[in-house]
């Protein structure tokens, strides 16, 4: 009973952070860096532009691509663009140094879970548990009767 708690909260974190990507066939979308989409560009941990989201999608991953398409962190220049010393409204700030990124070829690639996976994920879920749960009490069965003999 004391491993209850334990396992318990293991299976919680695994899931979905490392099983549940995996369950369902994920959508990947590029798109152009443009003042006014929707992404999400993180600078040292800090959200700092709105994430991509689909009404009742999953986002798992998110990535900067440089104008060749290969995985990059955004330019310094960027930072120092969003520097409160510009004296520019949050919004229109952002919006100039997004649109100064686009003009740099700088794409973002989302990929996501669309909302129709949702019952797929559900049901692919409910299935491991099921799975372990019948595990655990083919393993107490046998650890019984081996413990009885």
């Amino acid at each position: 009973m004391a491993t209850t708690p334990a396992v318990y909260t293991v299976v919680q974190l695994a899931v979905p952070f490392w099983v549940r990507p995996h369950l369902a066939t994920s959508d990947r979308t590029t798109m152009p860096i443009a003042s006014g989409t929707h992404l999400g560009i993180q600078e040292e941990g800090k959200e700092i532009v709105v994430p991509l989201e689909e009404p009742g999608g999953w986002l798992t991953s998110e990535q900067t691509l440089d104008a060749a398409g290969q995985p990059a962190s955004v330019p310094s220049s960027f930072a120092d663009c969003l520097s409160p010393e510009s004296g520019m409204p949050p919004r229109e700030k952002v919006d100039g140094c997004v649109a100064d990124l686009g003009k740099l070829g700088y794409r973002q690639q989302a990929t996501h879970q669309p909302a129709g996976n949702f019952w797929t994920l559900q049901w692919a879920e409910t299935a491991i548990c099921l799975g372990v749960a019948l595990g655990l009490v083919g393993f107490c069965a046998w650890w019984f009767r081996r413990r009885l003999n």
